[in-house]
């Protein structure tokens, strides 16, 4: 497993050719193109703005402004919840390619969730743009803005480790048991409300409901998405530390499992 997984870094160079690949042919035919990375996270920004500040003013949550608060957590949300999805089904779409000999068959789980990640990015600058509008007051009252959103890349980084790791748990059950692509989606709702993206853990007063919640292993991730966005505070040193280990755990027990099972994937698909 050790030597499998240093490995992964002399395949840099295929990763990238597939990401690029998997974006090309996302937007190919598209007029708009890569412009509709950052059209989306704005057309969703103007919405949300919308309907919480017109249609459900003084009815709906008391975070406020709640459109920008929701949308700091949607955007990580979505990179996790697109990103499991593909890389569930990345073995068994590209099939073929597992049959070549000596193909690093964990680059195609790593793909989805980079190329996913790149559509993150993209929409970066459209929260950014939100986030300083909101410090002017733009959608209500104002919002802080400084030097805790350089959390942002850490956060990204081990967010992008963690779903690494059960992307390639999920495509290594996949191939075995396709029950659990579409298990994935009710899963993944589920999740989502579970995890702290519609709320944050303190706003949940059921001391057992908390307790319960704090299992969920996304919890400290969303959590630290509304603090270095929307709050603009610094996150501790152990809750940093909790986030590291969540990731490599998570990473650490995927590739082990994939790499375990990993013989069997070409006559599988």
């Amino acid at each position: 497993m050790l030597k499998n997984l240093a490995g992964l870094w002399r395949h840099r160079a295929l990763a990238y050719v597939l990401v690029a690949r998997e974006m090309k042919a996302r937007y190919r035919g598209s007029v708009l193109g890569f412009f509709w990375s950052l059209l989306n996270p704005l057309l969703m920004l103007a919405v949300y703005a919308i309907v919480f500040a017109v249609i459900f003013t003084g009815r709906g949550p008391t975070t406020s402004p709640y459109a920008l608060f929701l949308f700091s957590g949607l955007l990580p949300w979505n990179w996790l919840s697109s990103s499991l999805t593909d890389a569930a089904a990345s073995l068994t779409t590209h099939g073929a390619l597992l049959k070549k000999i000596l193909f690093p068959a964990e680059v195609l789980p790593l793909v989805a969730v980079l190329a996913q990640g790149l559509h993150f990015v993209f929409a970066l600058p459209v929260l950014l743009l939100g986030l300083v509008l909101g410090a002017f007051g733009t959608f209500g009252p104002s919002i802080p803005l400084g030097w805790p959103l350089v959390q942002a890349v850490p956060l990204f980084i081990l967010e992008g480790v963690f779903v690494a790791g059960l992307g390639l748990l999920l495509a290594a059950l996949t191939v075995h048991f396709r029950d659990v692509k579409d298990l994935l989606a009710t899963a993944l709702s589920l999740w989502f409300f579970a995890t702290p993206v519609l709320y944050t853990l303190s706003d949940i007063k059921q001391e057992r409901v908390r307790a319960l919640l704090l299992l969920n292993p996304a919890a400290p991730f969303f959590d630290g998405w509304h603090d270095a966005l929307f709050y603009a505070r610094w996150i501790e040193p152990s809750r940093w530390g909790l986030l590291l280990a969540i990731a490599c755990v998570s990473f650490f027990l995927g590739y082990a499992l994939f790499d375990r099972l990993r013989d069997s994937y070409p006559e599988a698909v």
